[in-house]
């Protein structure tokens, strides 16, 4: 449960972020998300059968999408740029690996700026926000803060979902909340009580 709750978060998340700067989006819902999910699980499952690093979708799509990628033409792309990279593994490796600042820390330089760029665009949504609200904006800041804090947007999704659910719940306005959320929110709640527990 778990790893499925991580795993289908990152992917949620990754997915409106990047579709959300596409333009995809369609009433606050992403067509044929049930195929993006699909895709993204059979990736997991055969990357994790052939041993590699997980193979699914990252929030870095995002500066593509930015700068015109659309159809998937760019992805391909980038597929066989890669493959044609495991030849110039030695040459990349001198120039894209991180740099030991101490025992055991790194730093990515070559990585930083992209990341730094997808977290700027992703800031374009929260136009959306209604910022007389309370029991809005602060899930918002909760999910945006908690993610880079903790390395993970699932943590990120995770404490909005939460703070959403209290919110209403404690305000008085139960109702506005789907039930959705108040059971994802109470799985969330439950994994990092038991986390808790189970963590020496």
């Amino acid at each position: 449960l778990v790893l499925l709750m991580m795993d289908m978060f990152d992917t949620i998340g990754t997915l409106v972020g990047v579709a959300g700067q596409a333009g995809l989006m369609k009433d606050g819902k992403l067509p044929k998300a049930e195929r993006a999910l699909a895709a993204d699980a059979t990736g997991t499952i055969v990357g994790a059968t052939l041993g590699s690093s997980t193979v699914t979708c990252y929030i870095e799509s995002i500066t593509g999408v930015a700068v015109g990628a659309r159809t998937g033409l760019a992805a391909i792309t980038a597929g066989v740029l890669m493959a044609a990279a495991i030849f110039f593994q030695p040459i990349i490796q001198v120039i894209g690996k991180g740099v030991e600042i101490d025992p055991d820390v790194f730093k990515y330089p070559l990585v930083a700026p992209a990341m730094i760029f997808v977290g700027a665009m992703m800031l374009k949504p929260l136009r959306k926000v209604n910022f007389d609200d309370a029991t809005e904006y602060l899930p918002v800041f909760l999910t945006l803060i908690v993610m880079p804090m903790t390395y993970s947007i699932s943590h990120g999704i995770a404490a909005g979902f939460i703070s959403y659910a209290v919110g209403k719940l404690f305000t008085g306005r139960a109702k506005q909340c789907p039930l959705m959320v108040y059971i994802v929110a109470v799985l969330f709640s439950a994994r990092y009580v038991l986390w808790m527990f189970i963590e020496p």
